[in-house]
């Protein structure tokens, strides 16, 4: 094949080299000059290309990286949060003890004071109750169908 059909075709030779090899080293090589034109050894196009293929791939890599970083900083600001969170529980659970230790110090502080022989003094002698007598106390049966007792007539 000759060298316009190649062309014809998109095809280009290779440039010949003019330098010497010495050995198993080579020199470096210039493009050589066809018809009075500088061969490029990589054209324009596509090395824009290229160019622009790896600003994207950079632009990818730091959105991701800053991706992982922005997820590093939410999780060490929600750790931080959670021990925050335990500290606020442990403080409120001892509060919760101390009240409620006050709250039973307090409740038998009141049944210490109560004295039932007074109540059934007072009872008895100044608003005139009495005992019930063997016949005035009805006893229900336990019915399990309903969850309450149903009146029908007044006892009296």
């Amino acid at each position: 094949m000759d060298a316009q059909s190649l062309e014809f075709k998109g095809l280009k030779r290779r440039p010949q080299a003019t330098a010497a090899v010495r050995g198993n080293l080579a020199t470096k090589l210039a493009p050589v000059k066809e018809n009075g034109k500088k061969l490029e050894l990589v054209p324009g196009r596509i090395a824009g290309n290229a160019i622009l293929r790896r600003l994207i791939l950079v632009a990818f890599y730091a959105i991701c990286i800053g991706l992982f970083v922005g997820a590093i900083l939410m999780y060490v600001n929600l750790q931080s949060g959670l021990i925050g969170s335990v500290d606020e529980i442990a403080a409120l659970q001892s509060q919760y003890e101390s009240l409620k230790k006050t709250n039973d110090e307090d409740l038998q502080a009141i049944n210490n004071s109560i004295d039932n022989e007074e109540i059934r003094r007072v009872a008895i002698e100044e608003l005139g109750m009495h005992y019930a007598a063997e016949g005035q106390i009805v006893s229900y049966a336990e019915n399990y169908v309903n969850d309450y007792v149903r009146v029908v007539n007044i006892i009296k």
